[in-house]
């Protein structure tokens, strides 16, 4: 799975290219527009658009039945049934074609996200550095050393929870750039970047050990080795707003906007029944 993420975010990397490293918001309408594109093409191609066809129409004669002979409530209610028998039918067109657009879609969501829902950390702030151990290592038996770039220095005294297995620092950032943190236990050493410049593809600020899918979820951290002491690292950053006509909101609002824009675009231009 690791190998797979990186294909990914390198492709991801090659189709925002054009826009460098600092154009975030522009970044994110371009690829959310490339996935309404996407998602539209995949459910012309994977449907049946015929029976999608005939299944509304299917709806719209009942419909039309309630509203024509309204003032019989035993015609209402057939008609109302009829709605909902087409309804069940429309349905049952629409799930393979939904199936095989989520998938892609929620790959993409942990990319966007990644790179889009953090924002970077500025000169003379700080941020907090967890790191939690795994079953069988306790943060006060096995002393967890930290080495810190000359940008970088802890900010007072480091907290150590024996419940769940934590330990964490107040990490306060000099000046701009990419520092790094390397953590070190019983010889396993494990390197967290510090991002404090605009200049970044992803904000790396979560990493677990032992799930399957956590490479996809998270792809800006790499895997910890096989005998690593380390279960889970976490950076805090503040989280990042995008522009929409004036308006700064999350990214998934803005993801959503331009996808459906570039969707219904499409489906108007080629003629798709969804």
């Amino acid at each position: 799975m690791n190998a797979v993420s990186l294909m990914i975010t390198k492709f991801v990397n090659l189709l925002v290219l054009p826009f460098g490293t600092t154009h975030h918001t522009l970044e994110l309408a371009w690829l959310s527009l490339l996935t309404g594109l996407g998602m539209a093409w995949a459910f012309k191609v994977t449907s049946n658009q015929k029976a999608i066809k005939t299944a509304k129409d299917k709806i719209k004669a009942p419909i039309l039945e309630m509203r024509l002979y309204q003032d019989d409530p035993f015609l209402i209610f057939q008609g109302l049934g009829g709605a909902l028998k087409g309804n069940f039918r429309y349905l049952a067109t629409i799930l393979v074609p939904f199936f095989v657009i989520v998938i892609p879609v929620m790959i993409v969501f942990m990319q966007m996200d990644q790179r889009y829902s953090k924002a970077h950390l500025i000169p003379g702030s700080t941020t907090l550095l967890s790191v939690q151990l795994r079953d069988g290592f306790d943060p006060f038996t096995n002393e967890i050393a930290i080495e810190l770039d000359d940008a970088l220095k802890v900010d007072g005294s480091p907290v150590r929870d024996a419940v769940t297995r934590e330990m964490d620092w107040q990490i306060k950032v000099d000046r701009g750039g990419t520092h790094n943190v390397t953590l070190s236990v019983d010889g396993s050493s494990y390197v967290v970047p510090i991002v404090a410049e605009k200049s970044y593809r992803m904000i790396p600020f979560d990493r677990s050990d032992g799930k399957m899918l956590e490479p996809l979820l998270h792809p800006a951290l790499p895997a910890f080795s096989g005998d690593s002491p380390f279960a889970r690292v976490r950076v805090e950053y503040p989280p990042k707003d995008h522009w929409l006509f004036g308006w700064h909101t999350h990214w998934i609002v803005l993801f959503f906007f331009w996808s459906l824009v570039s969707a219904a675009a499409l489906k108007f231009l080629i003629g798709i029944e969804i």
